[in-house]
Protein backbone atom coordinates (compact mmCIF):
# COMPACT_ATOMS: atom_id res chain seq x y z
CA UNK A 1 0.00 0.00 0.00
CA UNK A 2 1.38 3.04 -0.95
CA UNK A 3 1.34 6.08 1.52
CA UNK A 4 0.34 9.56 -0.67
CA UNK A 5 1.02 13.11 0.61
CA UNK A 6 -0.79 16.32 -1.41
CA UNK A 7 0.64 19.69 -0.71
CA UNK A 8 -1.89 22.36 1.59
CA UNK A 9 0.55 25.02 1.36
CA UNK A 10 3.52 26.37 0.78
CA UNK A 11 5.39 29.30 2.88
CA UNK A 12 8.45 31.17 0.63
CA UNK A 13 11.01 33.59 3.10
CA UNK A 14 12.21 35.82 0.64
CA UNK A 15 14.41 39.01 1.00
CA UNK A 16 15.28 41.55 -1.68
CA UNK A 17 19.08 42.07 -0.06
CA UNK A 18 20.63 38.61 -1.35
CA UNK A 19 20.77 38.09 -4.68
CA UNK A 20 18.69 34.48 -4.99
CA UNK A 21 15.85 36.79 -3.30
CA UNK A 22 15.95 34.22 -0.22
CA UNK A 23 16.26 35.15 2.81
CA UNK A 24 18.86 32.71 3.71
CA UNK A 25 19.21 33.26 7.82
CA UNK A 26 15.20 33.08 8.26
CA UNK A 27 13.34 29.30 9.32
CA UNK A 28 10.31 28.34 10.57
CA UNK A 29 9.16 25.64 13.11
CA UNK A 30 5.64 24.90 14.43
CA UNK A 31 4.30 25.97 17.76
CA UNK A 32 3.01 23.22 19.69
CA UNK A 33 -0.77 23.57 18.87
CA UNK A 34 0.24 23.57 15.32
CA UNK A 35 2.55 20.57 16.25
CA UNK A 36 -0.97 18.96 17.56
CA UNK A 37 -3.28 19.89 14.28
CA UNK A 38 -0.38 18.55 12.13
CA UNK A 39 -0.43 14.89 13.87
CA UNK A 40 -4.61 14.69 14.32
CA UNK A 41 -4.85 15.90 10.32
CA UNK A 42 -1.98 13.50 9.66
CA UNK A 43 0.19 16.11 7.98
CA UNK A 44 3.91 17.02 7.82
CA UNK A 45 6.62 19.91 7.51
CA UNK A 46 9.33 20.00 5.00
CA UNK A 47 11.57 22.53 4.36
CA UNK A 48 12.68 23.56 1.24
CA UNK A 49 14.95 25.67 -0.38
CA UNK A 50 13.19 29.20 -0.01
CA UNK A 51 11.03 28.19 2.67
CA UNK A 52 8.40 25.33 4.05
CA UNK A 53 5.30 23.05 2.78
CA UNK A 54 3.01 21.35 4.76
CA UNK A 55 1.32 18.25 3.40
CA UNK A 56 -1.82 15.96 4.11
CA UNK A 57 -1.72 12.45 3.79
CA UNK A 58 -4.20 11.67 0.70
CA UNK A 59 -6.44 9.46 -0.53
CA UNK A 60 -5.79 8.02 -3.80
CA UNK A 61 -7.51 10.95 -5.76
CA UNK A 62 -4.88 13.01 -4.33
CA UNK A 63 -7.11 15.37 -3.22
CA UNK A 64 -9.43 13.87 -0.44
CA UNK A 65 -7.38 14.12 3.09
CA UNK A 66 -7.57 10.80 5.24
CA UNK A 67 -8.55 13.04 7.91
CA UNK A 68 -10.25 15.74 7.40
CA UNK A 69 -9.58 18.96 9.80
CA UNK A 70 -12.46 21.06 10.49
CA UNK A 71 -12.25 24.62 9.92
CA UNK A 72 -11.84 26.95 11.30
CA UNK A 73 -8.33 26.30 11.96
CA UNK A 74 -5.09 28.04 11.88
CA UNK A 75 -1.64 26.61 11.70
CA UNK A 76 1.18 28.69 13.51
CA UNK A 77 4.97 28.78 13.21
CA UNK A 78 7.38 30.59 14.95
CA UNK A 79 10.19 32.99 13.04
CA UNK A 80 13.68 32.30 14.23
CA UNK A 81 17.13 33.33 12.87
CA UNK A 82 20.59 31.69 12.94
CA UNK A 83 21.72 35.06 12.73
CA UNK A 84 19.04 37.69 13.81
CA UNK A 85 21.64 40.58 14.61
CA UNK A 86 22.71 40.72 10.82
CA UNK A 87 19.24 40.43 9.58
CA UNK A 88 18.00 43.39 11.74
CA UNK A 89 20.84 45.20 10.13
CA UNK A 90 20.04 44.77 6.69
CA UNK A 91 15.99 44.75 6.62
CA UNK A 92 13.74 47.70 6.76
CA UNK A 93 11.24 46.38 9.60
CA UNK A 94 9.94 49.35 9.81
CA UNK A 95 5.87 50.09 8.93
CA UNK A 96 3.75 53.38 8.65
CA UNK A 97 1.98 52.07 12.31
CA UNK A 98 4.71 51.62 14.36
CA UNK A 99 9.31 51.22 13.92
CA UNK A 100 10.96 48.26 15.30
CA UNK A 101 12.56 48.90 18.56
CA UNK A 102 14.68 45.81 20.49
CA UNK A 103 12.35 43.96 21.70
CA UNK A 104 9.70 44.03 18.98
CA UNK A 105 7.78 41.00 17.53
CA UNK A 106 6.77 40.34 14.45
CA UNK A 107 2.97 39.27 13.95
CA UNK A 108 2.34 37.63 10.04
CA UNK A 109 -0.84 36.51 8.89
CA UNK A 110 -3.09 35.33 6.12
CA UNK A 111 -6.08 37.30 4.36
CA UNK A 112 -8.50 33.74 3.84
CA UNK A 113 -9.85 36.10 0.72
CA UNK A 114 -6.46 36.71 -1.07
CA UNK A 115 -5.03 33.44 -0.83
CA UNK A 116 -3.61 32.29 -4.37
CA UNK A 117 -3.32 29.02 -6.22
CA UNK A 118 -0.68 30.93 -8.56
CA UNK A 119 3.00 29.92 -7.34
CA UNK A 120 4.00 32.77 -9.85
CA UNK A 121 1.76 34.79 -7.59
CA UNK A 122 2.12 34.48 -3.99
CA UNK A 123 -0.18 35.70 -1.44
CA UNK A 124 1.86 38.57 1.16
CA UNK A 125 1.56 37.92 4.24
CA UNK A 126 0.75 41.13 6.15
CA UNK A 127 2.68 42.11 9.24
CA UNK A 128 2.31 44.12 11.96
CA UNK A 129 5.22 44.96 15.15
CA UNK A 130 4.26 43.91 18.44
CA UNK A 131 5.49 45.21 21.36
CA UNK A 132 7.12 41.70 22.00
CA UNK A 133 6.44 38.06 23.14
CA UNK A 134 5.02 37.22 26.36
CA UNK A 135 4.51 33.94 28.58
CA UNK A 136 0.71 33.54 29.36
CA UNK A 137 1.31 34.64 33.21
CA UNK A 138 2.79 38.24 33.29
CA UNK A 139 3.31 41.15 36.06
CA UNK A 140 4.39 44.09 34.33
CA UNK A 141 5.19 47.10 36.55
CA UNK A 142 4.64 50.31 35.20
CA UNK A 143 5.50 54.12 36.76
CA UNK A 144 3.46 56.89 34.93
CA UNK A 145 4.82 60.56 34.81
CA UNK A 146 1.74 61.60 35.53
CA UNK A 147 1.66 60.10 39.17
CA UNK A 148 -2.40 59.35 39.20
CA UNK A 149 -3.37 57.83 42.45
CA UNK A 150 -5.42 55.39 40.55
CA UNK A 151 -6.24 53.98 37.34
CA UNK A 152 -8.33 51.55 35.16
CA UNK A 153 -7.14 48.59 33.66
CA UNK A 154 -8.04 47.44 30.37
CA UNK A 155 -7.30 44.30 28.53
CA UNK A 156 -8.36 43.44 24.68
CA UNK A 157 -8.12 40.68 22.52
CA UNK A 158 -6.84 40.90 18.79
CA UNK A 159 -10.83 41.77 17.94
CA UNK A 160 -10.49 44.79 20.55
CA UNK A 161 -13.07 43.16 22.50
CA UNK A 162 -12.37 43.74 26.15
CA UNK A 163 -11.62 40.48 28.14
CA UNK A 164 -10.58 39.94 31.84
CA UNK A 165 -6.63 39.92 32.73
CA UNK A 166 -7.19 36.84 34.95
CA UNK A 167 -9.45 35.27 38.32
CA UNK A 168 -9.57 36.48 42.06
CA UNK A 169 -8.89 33.81 44.68
CA UNK A 170 -12.09 32.58 44.19
CA UNK A 171 -11.50 31.38 40.86
CA UNK A 172 -14.15 34.26 39.09
CA UNK A 173 -13.04 36.61 36.42
CA UNK A 174 -11.64 39.78 37.02
CA UNK A 175 -13.57 43.27 36.40
CA UNK A 176 -13.29 44.06 32.84
CA UNK A 177 -12.40 47.73 33.88
CA UNK A 178 -9.82 47.02 36.83
CA UNK A 179 -9.49 49.98 39.48
CA UNK A 180 -5.63 49.78 40.11
CA UNK A 181 -3.50 51.96 42.79
CA UNK A 182 0.29 52.29 43.18
CA UNK A 183 2.42 50.63 45.78
CA UNK A 184 4.66 53.69 48.11
CA UNK A 185 7.09 53.85 44.51
CA UNK A 186 3.97 54.93 42.31
CA UNK A 187 4.53 51.43 40.31
CA UNK A 188 1.16 49.83 39.01
CA UNK A 189 1.67 46.22 39.14
CA UNK A 190 -0.43 45.11 35.94
CA UNK A 191 -1.25 40.88 36.46
CA UNK A 192 -2.49 39.12 33.91
CA UNK A 193 -2.71 35.36 33.95
CA UNK A 194 -4.27 33.78 30.75
CA UNK A 195 -4.03 30.36 31.56
CA UNK A 196 -7.14 28.15 29.51
CA UNK A 197 -6.96 31.82 27.05
CA UNK A 198 -5.83 30.59 22.95
CA UNK A 199 -2.40 32.08 22.26
CA UNK A 200 -2.26 35.43 20.62
CA UNK A 201 -2.41 39.22 20.55
CA UNK A 202 -3.57 40.71 23.28
CA UNK A 203 -2.87 44.16 24.21
CA UNK A 204 -2.81 45.82 27.76
CA UNK A 205 -4.13 49.62 28.59
CA UNK A 206 -4.24 51.70 31.61
CA UNK A 207 -6.64 54.37 31.48
CA UNK A 208 -7.28 57.69 33.64
CA UNK A 209 -10.39 57.12 36.11
CA UNK A 210 -12.30 59.74 33.88
CA UNK A 211 -11.59 57.12 31.21
CA UNK A 212 -10.40 60.39 29.17
CA UNK A 213 -7.31 59.62 28.07
CA UNK A 214 -4.38 56.31 28.01
CA UNK A 215 -1.68 56.61 30.14
CA UNK A 216 -0.10 53.31 28.89
CA UNK A 217 -0.48 50.72 26.29
CA UNK A 218 1.29 47.59 25.14
CA UNK A 219 0.64 44.63 22.66
CA UNK A 220 2.40 41.58 22.97
CA UNK A 221 1.89 37.99 21.83
CA UNK A 222 0.57 36.00 24.41
CA UNK A 223 2.29 32.50 24.31
CA UNK A 224 2.76 29.47 26.39
CA UNK A 225 5.39 28.00 24.61
CA UNK A 226 9.02 27.74 25.49
CA UNK A 227 10.53 26.84 21.74
CA UNK A 228 9.39 31.00 21.04
CA UNK A 229 11.30 32.57 23.45
CA UNK A 230 14.04 33.38 20.95
CA UNK A 231 12.09 34.10 18.04
CA UNK A 232 11.90 36.75 15.83
CA UNK A 233 7.86 36.65 15.17
CA UNK A 234 5.32 34.28 14.24
CA UNK A 235 3.08 34.00 11.25
CA UNK A 236 -0.52 32.81 11.04
CA UNK A 237 -2.11 30.76 8.49
CA UNK A 238 -6.07 30.72 8.57
CA UNK A 239 -8.65 28.85 7.02
CA UNK A 240 -11.97 29.49 7.25
CA UNK A 241 -15.26 28.01 5.73
CA UNK A 242 -15.75 30.82 2.96
CA UNK A 243 -13.49 30.62 1.00
CA UNK A 244 -13.41 26.93 1.18
CA UNK A 245 -9.62 25.95 0.52
CA UNK A 246 -8.43 23.47 3.22
CA UNK A 247 -7.92 21.28 0.42
CA UNK A 248 -8.15 20.79 -2.87
CA UNK A 249 -5.76 23.24 -4.11
CA UNK A 250 -2.31 24.74 -3.20
CA UNK A 251 -2.13 28.11 -1.62
CA UNK A 252 1.56 29.77 -2.01
CA UNK A 253 2.22 32.23 0.66
CA UNK A 254 5.51 34.67 1.07
CA UNK A 255 7.43 36.93 3.60
CA UNK A 256 8.90 39.33 1.89
CA UNK A 257 11.27 41.48 4.17
CA UNK A 258 13.08 44.91 2.14
CA UNK A 259 16.39 45.31 2.74
CA UNK A 260 17.31 48.76 4.55
CA UNK A 261 18.57 51.89 2.84
CA UNK A 262 21.27 54.42 4.47
CA UNK A 263 22.26 57.79 3.58
CA UNK A 264 25.99 56.85 3.46
CA UNK A 265 27.94 59.07 4.98
CA UNK A 266 32.21 58.64 4.59
CA UNK A 267 34.53 60.55 7.07
CA UNK A 268 38.34 60.84 5.70
CA UNK A 269 40.38 61.61 8.14
CA UNK A 270 43.99 62.69 7.34
CA UNK A 271 45.85 60.22 9.06
CA UNK A 272 49.38 61.20 7.49
CA UNK A 273 48.60 64.86 7.84
CA UNK A 274 50.57 65.25 4.95
CA UNK A 275 47.64 66.20 2.75
CA UNK A 276 46.52 70.15 2.81
CA UNK A 277 42.85 69.82 3.33
CA UNK A 278 42.75 73.46 2.68
CA UNK A 279 44.60 73.79 -0.55
CA UNK A 280 43.66 70.11 -2.23
CA UNK A 281 40.85 69.50 -2.90
CA UNK A 282 38.83 65.85 -1.92
CA UNK A 283 35.70 64.45 -3.90
CA UNK A 284 34.12 61.42 -4.48
CA UNK A 285 33.07 60.20 -7.56
CA UNK A 286 30.56 57.12 -8.70
CA UNK A 287 32.50 55.61 -12.28
CA UNK A 288 29.25 53.33 -12.38
CA UNK A 289 28.60 49.89 -12.11
CA UNK A 290 29.91 46.32 -13.47
CA UNK A 291 26.83 44.86 -15.51
CA UNK A 292 24.15 43.16 -13.81
CA UNK A 293 24.83 44.75 -10.23
CA UNK A 294 21.79 45.66 -8.29
CA UNK A 295 22.75 49.66 -7.75
CA UNK A 296 22.37 53.21 -8.98
CA UNK A 297 24.64 55.75 -9.94
CA UNK A 298 25.28 58.24 -6.71
CA UNK A 299 26.06 61.69 -6.12
CA UNK A 300 28.11 62.58 -2.89
CA UNK A 301 28.48 66.01 -1.57
CA UNK A 302 30.73 67.77 1.18
CA UNK A 303 29.13 68.58 4.34
CA UNK A 304 31.32 71.38 6.21
CA UNK A 305 34.23 72.62 5.53
CA UNK A 306 37.79 71.38 4.18
CA UNK A 307 38.96 70.54 6.95
CA UNK A 308 35.36 70.14 9.07
CA UNK A 309 35.59 72.82 11.68
CA UNK A 310 33.87 70.62 14.33
CA UNK A 311 35.24 67.11 13.47
CA UNK A 312 38.81 65.80 14.42
CA UNK A 313 39.48 62.13 14.67
CA UNK A 314 42.57 61.23 17.35
CA UNK A 315 43.37 65.05 16.34
CA UNK A 316 43.41 64.39 12.84
CA UNK A 317 41.24 66.65 10.44
CA UNK A 318 38.91 65.41 8.72
CA UNK A 319 36.22 66.10 4.87
CA UNK A 320 32.59 64.22 5.39
CA UNK A 321 31.00 63.09 2.04
CA UNK A 322 27.02 61.95 2.54
CA UNK A 323 25.14 60.45 -0.34
CA UNK A 324 22.32 62.95 -1.94
CA UNK A 325 20.11 59.92 -1.81
CA UNK A 326 19.32 56.74 0.58
CA UNK A 327 21.61 53.77 -1.33
CA UNK A 328 20.12 50.09 -0.65
CA UNK A 329 22.13 47.32 0.99
CA UNK A 330 22.83 44.26 -1.43
CA UNK A 331 24.19 41.01 -0.65
CA UNK A 332 26.66 42.36 -3.70
CA UNK A 333 29.24 45.37 -2.47
CA UNK A 334 28.90 48.87 -4.61
CA UNK A 335 32.17 49.13 -6.14
CA UNK A 336 33.77 51.95 -8.58
CA UNK A 337 33.76 54.81 -5.74
CA UNK A 338 36.62 56.69 -5.94
CA UNK A 339 38.43 59.21 -3.65
CA UNK A 340 40.16 61.85 -6.19
CA UNK A 341 42.17 64.82 -5.40
CA UNK A 342 42.72 68.27 -6.97
CA UNK A 343 44.67 69.77 -8.67
CA UNK A 344 45.91 66.67 -10.12
CA UNK A 345 42.84 64.48 -10.47
CA UNK A 346 44.66 61.95 -8.78
CA UNK A 347 42.83 59.06 -7.13
CA UNK A 348 43.33 58.68 -3.56
CA UNK A 349 41.37 55.34 -2.93
CA UNK A 350 39.68 53.20 -6.02
CA UNK A 351 37.48 51.50 -4.61
CA UNK A 352 36.12 52.46 -1.37
CA UNK A 353 34.70 50.41 1.58
CA UNK A 354 30.75 50.10 1.41
CA UNK A 355 29.01 50.36 5.49
CA UNK A 356 29.49 47.37 7.62
CA UNK A 357 26.33 45.08 6.39
CA UNK A 358 26.41 44.06 10.22
CA UNK A 359 26.74 47.96 11.23
CA UNK A 360 24.09 49.83 13.80
CA UNK A 361 22.92 52.70 11.10
CA UNK A 362 22.24 55.87 12.89
CA UNK A 363 19.49 57.74 13.09
CA UNK A 364 19.70 61.84 12.56
CA UNK A 365 16.33 63.96 11.93
CA UNK A 366 14.66 60.83 11.47
CA UNK A 367 16.91 59.39 9.04
CA UNK A 368 19.53 56.55 8.71
CA UNK A 369 22.71 56.97 7.60
CA UNK A 370 25.99 54.87 7.86
CA UNK A 371 29.38 56.03 8.62
CA UNK A 372 32.45 54.27 7.10
CA UNK A 373 35.73 55.97 8.01
CA UNK A 374 38.43 56.10 5.19
CA UNK A 375 42.37 56.58 6.34
CA UNK A 376 44.25 58.04 4.44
Amino acid sequence: MNILYSRLFEVQLLHDFFADGVAQTLGLSPDTSTQNLLKSGRMLTRSIPKGLIVLYRAEENLSDPEIRLQVPCKFRFFINSSNSGFLHTITDWNTPQKDFKTGSFFHFKNNPANSSANPASLENLEYQILDGLRPKTLLEQVKLSSSPTSVIFRVRDESGNQVSSGKDSAGNPLPLDLSLSPDDLEIFSLRVDFKGKEDGIYSLELRNQADTETLFSKTYFFSGDAIGNTALGIIEISYVSSPARLYGTIDYYAIRLKRKSTRWTYIIVNQNKKLNLGTNQLSIRDRGNPQGTPYGIYTFQQEGGAPHPDIKINNAETVIFKSQVPIPFFESPKLNLELRRTPGNRVLYANLPNPLRNGIAKINGGEAFSEIFVFI
